[in-house]
């Protein structure tokens, strides 16, 4: 079965090679490589973009915690003071 899916795929692509022209098209770009460079670029500024997403919202939790802290840290000094 293997085989057969094999030479399916070898006669689609003998018949896509037929039947595009040589030369490319002003839709094809003529350079192969700048496919890969803005795939790269595109996958460089998702990750960065992610990064940012994460760093705002870890930026936030803290912002909380240290609220908690600082809340948490009067009270107890107010427990300490007003207790005789």
């Amino acid at each position: 079965m293997a085989d057969d899916d094999q030479m399916t795929r070898q006669r689609y692509r003998q018949q896509q090679s037929q039947s595009q022209p040589s030369e490319p098209t002003e839709e094809e770009p003529a350079d192969s490589g700048t496919e890969g460079s803005s795939r790269q670029a595109y996958a460089a500024e998702n990750i960065r973009a992610l990064e940012e997403v994460k760093t705002k919202r870890m930026a936030r939790k803290l912002n909380w915690v240290i609220a908690g802290l600082v809340l948490g840290i009067i009270i107890v000094f107010l427990i300490l003071f007003f207790t005789p």
